[in-house]
């Protein structure tokens, strides 16, 4: 082989094997890893019988398992559409190292001060919490082992109002947790 194709050969095996080496220098926790976290931002469901929803913060709790999975739950006040309250609960998995991108699946409960509408198929309104199961995606969230920041989160969500599909729209301005 001329020169050129060996340097070619040996830079583009460096290049495959330098994740794998990246990787095996970078600590791997196993086990449990509680946080408390406070969430800032805007949720919104709408359908064709109510809306409810609004902007406000939370408190949550997450237990990130190996440095991989998390399990939370969060509760928050809304304003602006009157007072509601949503309760979170969601499931994913993040990327490990300080640029974590995480992804979940949630399931939203709203409740509280909403707007109603009648339509023919809902003469009365609907009673009850709004609840939908959805996604959210956290594209912007770094994890530095004892803090994690979130500057955007993007969720969307179905429900229903029986007849009928309500939608659940998210999106998380800051979420700064404390791990303990």
């Amino acid at each position: 082989m001329k020169r050129s194709s060996k340097t070619f050969l040996a830079l583009g095996l460096g290049l495959v094997a330098l994740p794998t080496l990246a990787r095996a220098e970078e600590p791997v926790a196993t086990g449990h890893r509680f946080s408390l976290y406070t969430t800032a931002g805007a949720q919104a469901y709408l359908s064709d019988t109510r809306t409810i929803g609004g902007v406000g913060g939370g408190l949550g709790v997450r237990d990130t398992l190996d440095d991989r999975f998390i399990l939370q739950a969060d509760v928050s006040f809304l304003s602006l559409l009157g007072n509601a309250a949503s309760v979170r609960v969601g499931a994913g998995v993040q990327r490990r190292g300080t640029w974590a991108p995480a992804a979940l699946v949630t399931v939203t409960s709203l409740f509280g001060e909403h707007l109603s509408f009648l339509t023919p198929e809902h003469r009365e309104p609907v009673p009850g919490p709004a609840v939908s199961l959805g996604v959210t995606l956290a594209p912007v969230r770094f994890d530095l082992r004892e803090v994690q920041i979130s500057v955007l989160q993007l969720g969307i969500g179905a429900g229903s109002d029986f007849p009928g599909l309500g939608l659940h729209y998210s999106v998380g301005l800051l979420e700064a947790g404390v791990s303990f």
